[in-house]
């Protein structure tokens, strides 16, 4: 649907997806898996905290981002229906 789009709120939207994947693929994938194997094996030093923070705050990051995305998805859909 956003080829044919070319406004503003279109762009946003574009710019943020490539962050969200790669917070996704880069970081939180990897802390899940190392978190999980930490958890299993009962070590629960600083690493481990650290990198749940790390992970829970980009968690934070990516959700924020794509709360942008529907807001702006909505003013999108909204916009179409007045104009249609």
């Amino acid at each position: 649907m956003s080829k044919e789009r070319s406004g503003k709120l279109s762009q946003r939207k574009k710019k943020r997806m490539p962050v969200i994947a790669i917070n996704g693929i880069v970081i939180l994938i990897p802390a899940a898996y190392f978190l999980n194997q930490w958890a299993m094996s009962g070590v629960f030093d600083s690493k481990f905290y650290l990198l749940q923070a790390v992970e829970l705050t980009v968690g934070f990051i990516n959700l924020s981002l794509m709360v942008m995305n529907i807001a702006d998805g909505k003013k999108i859909a909204s916009w179409k229906k007045v104009t249609a």
